[in-house]
């Protein structure tokens, strides 16, 4: 029997992983499935990275590296350009670097993809397909690493409200198959764009360089037309002078946006949530990667200070992360002044903070 069993080695699955395999017996269930993701790492998931003594090797890297963020609203017809110390990664590199940082004492099952569990007074049986075969495995504790659309969560918390949920999309170019007018009002291969547009989401949309290709994409409520959505927002673009050539890569999944604390879920006595899967995601960015850090850590350190493994309780959990919720609901107060548009007119009007203007 495993002490615990991981479902998700994303950040939080791995990172978690790798704190505990001195000390239990871990089974890490890894789908592979490749996630819609920007690849834009915050400040705050550079920091956990250093106090982890980690350094990003170079194949993680992506370029260019930006050093702000150009904000483009369509609502009010303003450009503003802000200071922000991003670092600009290859997603899929990013997680492949995570699990190999894992030791081999972990048993990491590539391409396994969870089904359901039953419990008894011991624990749990898993029950997954590890490529494409019928598996079983025995674990005392069961953490939900696997993201918005957790099997996990909705298997074992089916009555716990879910955060609002969007459907990002990304569409992938080759930079040599666009072209950009000299006049266009930002350098998209540069620049690390954000795009409000109040009439196609509520939400916001994104260009990123990632030399030698280029991501465009958006996050959507349910409910909405994707594909038109995105060639509204093409037209746009190539009205302003952009042009696109024909994407080589489409990606879609689910994104959270916890609006309500209602609609967090961190687990009980035996399953335990993290990172997304709890709805711990930034409800104003979409940025989840420094949550999903946070919660392993902080679970980790729940685990490790338990003098007996049978002793985890997981209320100390819950109280180790309430720091983590305070800058949570923080992050949710940014949500006017991004989101509601005359708020915002009345931000980028002001140009505080901001790096070079353009209307």
């Amino acid at each position: 029997m495993y002490d615990i069993g991981i479902v998700g080695a994303g950040p939080a699955g791995a990172t978690l992983a790798r704190l505990l395999a001195d000390r239990y017996r871990i089974l890490l269930l890894d789908s592979s499935r490749q996630k819609c993701c920007g690849g834009i790492l915050a400040p705050e998931s550079q920091a956990i990275l250093a106090k982890l003594d980690l350094a990003l090797p170079k194949g993680v890297l992506a370029s260019p590296q930006p050093f702000a963020v150009t904000i483009m609203d369509w609502d009010n017809h303003l450009v503003r350009s802000y200071a922000r110390q991003y670092v600009n990664i290859d997603r899929s590199a990013f997680d492949r670097w995570l699990l190999s940082l894992v030791p081999q004492s972990v048993d990491v099952r590539r391409h396994a993809i969870y089904k359901q569990s039953t419990t008894d007074e011991q624990g749990f049986t898993l029950h997954f397909r590890e490529n494409e075969e019928a598996k079983t495995a025995r674990v005392r504790w069961l953490v939900g690493a696997d993201g918005a659309f957790s099997t996990v969560r909705r298997e074992l918390f089916p009555n716990v409200p879910m955060p609002k949920r969007y459907i990002a999309t990304q569409h992938w170019f080759e930079q040599d198959a666009m072209f950009a007018d000299p006049r266009f009002c930002v350098d998209p291969w540069s620049d690390y764009v954000g795009i409000f547009d109040s009439g196609l989401t509520d939400f916001y949309i994104w260009m990123i360089p990632k030399s030698p290709q280029f991501i465009l994409g958006g996050a959507f409520p349910l409910g909405t037309n994707v594909p038109a959505a995105m060639q509204i927002v093409r037209d746009k673009l190539e009205s302003l002078g952009l042009r696109f050539g024909s994407p080589f890569k489409r990606e879609a999944g689910q994104v959270l946006r916890p609006l309500r604390q209602s609609s967090l879920c961190f687990g009980n006595a035996r399953t335990i949530l993290v990172g997304e899967a709890s709805g711990l995601i930034s409800p104003s960015s979409a940025e989840g990667i420094s949550s999903a850090f946070v919660s392993a850590l902080l679970l980790a350190e729940a685990f490790q200070q338990t003098k007996q493994q049978s002793d985890f309780s997981p209320s100390l959990y819950r109280r180790l992360l309430n720091a983590r919720l305070w800058t949570l609901w923080l992050n949710k107060c940014k949500i006017p002044l991004m989101f509601n548009r005359g708020l915002r007119k009345y931000v980028m009007l002001s140009g505080l903070t901001a790096l070079r203007k353009t209307v």
